[in-house]
């Protein structure tokens, strides 16, 4: 035998392949996991806005229109009637009211559903709350409902539940990613920062919800990936399109995403920079990635008479702006309200961004009125103070050989967030509604805020890094079973 003969094939000859990291794996595993419990658990509609989501589906799959009809009811006869049979409608955001249990009353109305099966889905899609929201995440939750058409609305409900939770991989994939891009292949730091979006319970309740939430949240996290990919490795003409095209998809997911154009245009005006390329071709991708998303939106819109982003037209025509009211109204929001200010109305207890930001992110379940005692956020509220001067003092202490576009963006991300939903809730204030924001608009940046936790963690020595990820995983995996045992002791004591 020759000696060539023995020689194995050359390395480029095999197929590469690509695999997905133990921890990562497992996490993920773990949260589609603690999801699906919360799928079941959580009654009928009793998260917010799950009724409205639920009946946009129904519209679109039974009539093959988007909803908004001004001669429709808001939610079809089928959905009315399962609500009263179970009290969902009577239970949503109130304590005191309890859903019905009995089996009895649940055979009656399935009885009552299959003697008018085909003839009571049809006849809503009118203006329920969610009408107006990009059709995006509905067609695909479409697909669940068609295969479960011959199931009654409970299970069809659940169907549309688990395909949505299915996004949650995608979540916690994507900060996975970020936490890479940010520290290298440091798979301690990596899956810290992942289980910040795959075990939290506000994460996996809101994920397992009928929302276009859920969608969202692995939308921004793959959007903030890829505005760090870029200015980590520079930027070429595929990942122009591809942060383009993310942005553009979230905001067909959901009007708020125009939040991410501000950080998306620093990362390309960034990248151009330094890349030395001429600017043409990733300039055109970036507008053809936009362009084939929320552009394609915007145009099928216009044509039919529809908003195209009805929460954005909805927070500029208002009354005109008033710089030092708006400011009061932002003071107001952050810190106690000074002797000579406008008291704004707020449904907060204390201040908002601790009634609203800090429950609304942490724990707030249902329509928001299920929350743990006040001890248990003073304690969260410790706990993010010691991380966030941790994290703090680990970026002072790297800054020489930081890169200080990367936190500009991961640091614009958050407050292009935060401007949009305050610019929304003062005009619809000063508009004469109520408060507009919750605490779970801020679940899209739970990728940044696994950084954040990653930077906590390495400013420790690293032989204790071990010991602070498994407080972090076991901290969260703590307060999800807490969480879980308040939501059924509120629907099912």
């Amino acid at each position: 035998m020759s000696e060539t003969a023995t020689l194995p094939a050359p390395a480029a000859t095999r197929p590469a392949r690509i695999r997905l990291p133990h921890p990562l794996a497992a996490l993920v595993a773990a949260s589609l996991l603690l999801a699906l419990i919360w799928a079941f658990v959580t009654p009928a509609f009793q998260s917010p806005d799950e009724n409205s989501h639920f009946g946009y589906v129904q519209a679109l799959a039974e009539t093959g229109h988007l909803p908004g009809s001004v001669t429709k009811a808001p939610f079809s006869s089928e959905q009315v009637a399962a609500g009263t049979a179970s009290n969902s409608d009577q239970a949503a955001a109130v304590l005191a009211t309890k859903m019905e249990w009995n089996p009895a009353a649940f055979k009656a109305w399935l009885r009552a559903d299959r003697s008018h099966r085909g003839l009571s889905r049809g006849d809503g899609g009118g203006l329920n709350p969610a009408w107006s929201n990009p059709p995006l995440y509905y067609a695909i939750e479409a697909i669940p409902y068609e295969l479960t058409r011959s199931a009654n609305l409970f299970s069809r409900l659940l169907a549309l539940r688990i395909v949505s939770l299915l996004w949650l991989a995608l979540t916690v994939s994507a900060a996975w990613l970020l936490a890479g891009e940010v520290f290298g292949r440091d798979r301690l730091l990596q899956l810290s920062a992942a289980s910040l979006a795959g075990l939290a319970p506000m994460m996996s309740f809101i994920s397992a919800s009928v929302t276009p939430d859920s969608m969202l949240f692995a939308v921004w996290g793959v959007a903030i990936w890829l505005g760090t990919r870029i200015l980590r490795r520079g930027l070429t003409t595929a990942t122009a399109a591809g942060l383009f095209a993310a942005v553009g998809v979230a905001i067909v997911v959901k009007a708020s995403s125009y939040a991410l154009l501000p950080a998306a245009l620093l990362v390309l005006i960034v990248g151009l920079r330094r890349s030395g390329i001429g600017p043409l071709r990733p300039l055109a991708a970036a507008a053809a990635g936009l362009i084939v998303t929320a552009g394609a939106w915007y145009i099928a819109a216009r044509v039919a008479g529809r908003p195209a982003a009805a929460q954005v037209t909805g927070a500029t025509s208002g009354p005109g702006l008033n710089v030092r009211q708006l400011l009061s109204y932002v003071w107001q929001f952050y810190l106690p309200r000074a002797p000579f200010m406008t008291d704004f109305p707020t449904i907060a207890h204390t201040i908002p961004v601790y009634d609203i930001w800090i429950k609304g992110a942490w724990a707030s379940f249902g329509w928001t009125e299920v929350e743990f005692r006040n001890r248990v956020y003073i304690g969260l509220v410790l706990v993010m103070l010691v991380v966030i001067v941790a994290a703090a003092s680990e970026l002072w202490r790297r800054r020489r050989g930081g890169d200080r576009m990367l936190v500009a963006f991961l640091t614009l991300v958050p407050l292009s967030l935060l401007a949009g939903l305050h610019w929304s809730e003062y005009h619809l204030i000063i508009g004469g509604q109520s408060n507009f924001n919750q605490g779970r608009y801020l679940l899209p940046l739970v990728g940044i805020a696994g950084v954040v936790v990653a930077l906590a963690l390495r400013r420790l020595p690293p032989r204790w890094r071990g010991v602070g990820a498994g407080v972090v995983i076991g901290g969260l995996f703590a307060l999800q079973l807490f969480s879980l045992g308040l939501v059924m002791e509120r629907f099912y004591a």
